[in-house]
């Protein structure tokens, strides 16, 4: 095949006897920095040996013998590999979730051994992943024995290389023009995106298998942007949520959406913090147990909406700020009323307790005016009386009563006698 950068071939080396693959780049592409950075690399990547990486042989540089005046040409021989990137793997061997999500708990093991070891792969994809038709029984990174399903083996290509000799990186760089972009765009991560090369560490590369996860899992990319140029493409990469998982399809509704969320988190410190945190989760799911991942809460995802969504969130703050100062001023209004209503009726209540004083009051006067007539006609009777009564008791008055008395019994006495 033939690259932007060099060309690969099929190659017998002799000793060890094997088919290699060779890839060659071309004199004249690669600086002196790039061409220090990639045998510093090869020789780094020569130290790798994992089931799920392809294997570095040999790396070096060559002068053409009929050219001995052109500059020397790196070069590394690695493991051949003879399979289909993990996307059409699957699709092509009608794989299960179950079987899906077991692929990528081995391709996470494989980047896990790398990051172990310094090394990131920075451009992690379907294509530098083949999926072997070969059975392979192999210890997993947890050191425990699996079968893969369907015979299938990942194997994880480039790692590390591509990010100083890989074309697409070249030409996505030189066509960005706003910094140093490693990778290729629909799997780079936020930090990637945002051209800073000093942000990038091993959790650039789980955001990356988060994008690979969902690709794997929903048939698509998280983010539809083939239709987007290259400086809206890293916004919504930076800013804008990917669709739900479960909104593809509703079987992934749970905890495998938990899973491939918390891979895509913008902020690395929200992610799985390495590759195997991600593979435990995973394995935890197809093994029925509790995953560690826990959705977002609804506060974070309120103030991610509200930071993806400024204008937005500004106008119906604004809206919102109108209508709370128009309820306040018709509250207020309304207790203004309410308190006018109050006081009114308040006055009022003083007003008929007052009458009703007032009523208590004449009738207590027409009371005691009646009760003065009475006893005065009492008082009156009694002077009468007592008049009455002195008249009789006046002494002139007793003592011709008293002769008069006397003449009645001496006038009856001598009646008496003159019988």
């Amino acid at each position: 095949g033939r690259g932007g950068m060099g060309s690969v071939f099929e190659a017998e080396q002799d000793s060890p006897r094997r088919t290699v693959a060779l890839k060659v780049i071309r004199a004249g592409v690669i600086s002196p920095q790039l061409m220090q950075r990639f045998q510093y690399e090869a020789e780094v990547l020569g130290r790798l040996q994992h089931p799920g990486i392809a294997q570095i042989y040999e790396a070096g540089v060559f002068r053409a013998e009929d050219q001995p005046d052109h500059e020397p040409q790196p070069y590394f021989a690695m493991e051949l590999i003879d399979g289909l990137p993990i996307t059409e793997y699957c699709e092509k061997n009608h794989l299960s979730t179950g079987e899906r999500l077991e692929l990528l708990a081995k391709v996470c093991d494989a980047v896990q051994h790398a990051h172990q070891r310094g090394v990131i792969h920075r451009d992690l994809k379907p294509g530098n992943i083949l999926v072997t038709a070969e059975a392979a029984t192999e210890a997993s990174a947890t050191g425990s024995r699996s079968e893969m399903s369907h015979g299938g083996q990942p194997k994880v290509l480039d790692f590390g290389v591509a990010r100083a000799t890989d074309s697409d990186i070249q030409t996505t760089t030189l066509r960005t023009n706003i910094g140093q972009l490693i990778g290729t765009v629909p799997y780079m991560s936020p930090e990637q995106a945002s051209g800073d090369p000093g942000e990038i560490d091993t959790r650039s590369d789980v955001y990356a298998l988060g994008v690979l996860a969902y690709e794997v899992l929903a048939g698509r990319l998280p983010y539809d942007i083939r239709q987007k140029m290259i400086h809206e493409s890293l916004r919504v990469i930076r800013e804008d949520a990917p669709a739900p998982l479960s909104s593809i399809n509703r079987v992934f509704r749970g905890d495998v959406e938990t899973i491939v969320t918390t891979a895509l988190t913008k902020e690395k410190e929200r992610r799985y913090q390495s590759a195997s945190a991600l593979a435990s989760d995973i394995r935890r799911y197809l093994g029925d147990e509790p995953i560690s991942a826990r959705p977002p809460s609804a506060m974070y995802q309120l103030r991610k909406f509200a930071q993806r969504n400024r204008a937005v969130v500004a106008g119906i703050i604004t809206t919102v700020l109108a209508l709370v100062i128009g309820l306040v001023g018709t509250i207020w209004y309304a207790v203004g009323e309410s308190e006018q209503r109050a006081r009114a009726v308040e006055k009022e209540h003083i007003a008929m307790q007052q009458e009703h004083r007032a009523n208590e009051k004449a009738e207590e006067a027409t009371a005691n005016m009646k009760l003065a007539v009475q006893r005065e006609a009492e008082v009156t009777r009694i002077a009468a009386f007592q008049e009455n009564l002195l008249d009789e008791l006046q002494p002139d008055r007793l003592a011709r009563s008293f002769l008069d008395g006397l003449r009645e019994e001496f006038s009856a006495e001598l009646g008496k006698q003159g019988e």
